[in-house]
């Protein structure tokens, strides 16, 4: 177990907001390529689901989008695209260009066991409830929370009448903290946690596994903070978490929420946002939309496995299986064929 770990990915909210290496302005000739990938696809008659990269060629972009990809791994684990006109299109037109981009970067994983690989973030149900416990169908709060792949992706095209305010949350920093100024509560982090499914492990797989929030392997530190599947796996078990550990969390979720580590920024239409879950956290604020349902904030959201992903720690395989570098891991379990659109319940 290291103590202080120094790493691109170790940073505070207010001074990343500060600069400008992890906010990317598209370039004029990158949205004319996009659109020109777009009209290829649309002249194949295929529908979304047969895609191929070859269908979006993106010659010049796709290498902007490598050095994007790169960042994530390697950067602060957080990039943005702005200035997207999403107004110029179709909400099947730019959910065809968000498939399409996604391409270029990775394997889309499954958001439920319903098979859906691109999400649609939005508020689906009444204020304050929401589809088995997928906050996402809601316009509640959003706690800090990474999802369940190596890169979790938002494009927006419409921001909510008030609020929706977005949050990023170095876990490194938070670590190194922890290291400077509890250090006793350090390695307690390091140890296996119990962790529930919630209903959503692949058949004859056990409802919960253990595995540790923090993990520092081949000189990387990787993380997977799921504070709510942890405190339900001790509910589940019936058991106390031990006390040392039940401490550290509550030190580390305090931090999250501390102004001095959090970036809080505002989502403009045509964002297209692209976050390192095994390094950062990710979180929102409560949010009240427009009448018109066209008008209503709405993102899409696609969960990635990508090839430049590194290995994981075998402490990690309990959830992730293959661990291996560049592996096609995470997501949920589902029998069903993909699906592009959330219609249903998740």
């Amino acid at each position: 177990m290291p103590g202080v770990i120094n790493d691109e990915a170790d940073w505070r909210g207010p001074d990343l907001a500060a600069r400008s290496d992890w906010l990317r302005p598209l370039k004029p000739g990158h949205i004319a390529e996009i659109g020109r990938a777009l009209e290829t696809f649309e002249a194949t008659g295929k529908s979304i689901g047969e895609m191929t990269r070859e269908d979006f060629p993106l010659p010049e972009f796709a290498d902007d989008l490598a050095e994007m990809s790169a960042q994530l791994q390697n950067g602060p684990g957080i990039q943005m695209y702005r200035g997207f006109p999403v107004r110029d299109f179709t909400k099947h037109q730019l959910r065809l260009i968000y498939w399409g981009i996604g391409l270029h970067l990775g394997t889309a994983r499954a958001q439920s066991r319903h098979g859906d690989v691109i999400g649609d973030v939005r508020e689906m149900v009444e204020h304050g409830k929401s589809f088995s416990g997928r906050s996402y169908t809601s316009s509640d709060d959003l706690h800090f929370h990474c999802d369940s792949s190596d890169v979790v992706g938002l494009f927006c095209l419409r921001i909510a009448k008030e609020g929706g305010i977005s949050r990023a949350v170095s876990i490194l920093a938070i670590h190194n903290e922890i290291a400077r100024a509890r250090p006793d509560l350090l390695a307690a982090l390091y140890r296996p946690l119990i962790y529930s499914w919630r209903d959503r492990q692949p058949p004859g797989v056990a409802p919960d596994y253990e595995q540790p929030m923090f993990a520092h392997h081949d000189g990387r530190f990787v993380s997977r903070v799921s504070p709510a599947y942890i405190r339900y796996g001790y509910e589940k078990r019936g058991i106390d978490m031990p006390a040392d550990q039940k401490e550290a969390m509550e030190v580390f979720m305090g931090l999250t929420e501390d102004a001095a580590f959090f970036m809080e920024k505002e989502f403009e239409e045509g964002d297209i946002q692209f976050v390192n879950n095994l390094r950062l956290l990710h979180a929102r604020s409560e949010f009240t939309d427009y009448p018109d349902p066209d008008e209503k904030r709405h993102l899409l959201r696609i969960w990635l496995a990508v090839p430049d992903s590194p290995r994981l720690p075998d402490s990690f395989a309990p959830y992730y299986g293959d661990v291996s570098a560049g592996a096609i891991r995470g997501g949920y379990w589902s029998d069903q064929e993909p699906v592009f659109e959330t219609r249903f319940a998740q």
